[in-house]
């Protein structure tokens, strides 16, 4: 009976416990969710202006696979936002294509890959690699001008079939 007694005691005290720091918790998600999505969007903004200045980006429809978002960018070309999944998980990026179908820049917003290896995707030698290529790209180990990432050739494919999506993307809409 003491022993009862002694586990109902335990369970009810790790309730109140759970149930102060989920409450705590949803507070903080209450009180934080309109800053953190501000910064997402400044985030997204930045990356725009990074991958093809223009004065203003229109949104457009798309019901492409992989992307999320298209902007037009005055007559300067085309913004695109596409989501892969790399090593880690999903990797936002905006990548930005010229009237030529050319890639003019490529920016990674968010990304869940390896420390030291995928992440380094964000690196700028590596991204600078799709400046000024068209159609079709694909890592050096399968056959295309993309040298991969060291240690990191998942996260390196992934970001070019986004860049990839992007292309096909603008070509739909140019026709």
């Amino acid at each position: 009976m003491k022993n009862a007694k002694y586990i109902l005691r335990l369970t009810v005290t790790l309730l109140l416990i759970t149930a102060v720091v989920a409450g705590l918790l949803g507070l903080v998600n209450y009180l934080t969710e309109d800053k953190i999505a501000a910064l997402q969007n400044e985030k997204a903004e930045s990356a725009m202006r990074e991958v093809l200045e223009a004065d203003s980006y229109e949104p457009l429809e798309t019901d492409a696979e992989g992307v999320t978002a298209l902007y037009q960018a005055g007559d300067k070309g085309y913004v695109v936002r596409v989501s892969v999944n790399g090593f880690g998980g999903a990797i936002d990026m905006m990548v930005g294509v010229d009237p030529n179908r050319t890639v003019t820049g490529v920016s990674i917003i968010s990304h869940s890959e390896t420390a030291s290896l995928g992440a380094n995707c964000t690196r700028g030698d590596f991204r600078a690699q799709f400046v000024g290529l068209a159609g079709g790209l694909a890592v050096t180990k399968d056959g295309g001008p993309i040298d991969a990432l060291t240690g990191a050739t998942v996260t390196s494919r992934a970001v070019t079939k986004g860049v990839n999506l992007a292309l096909e993307c603008v070509k739909e809409v140019l026709g």
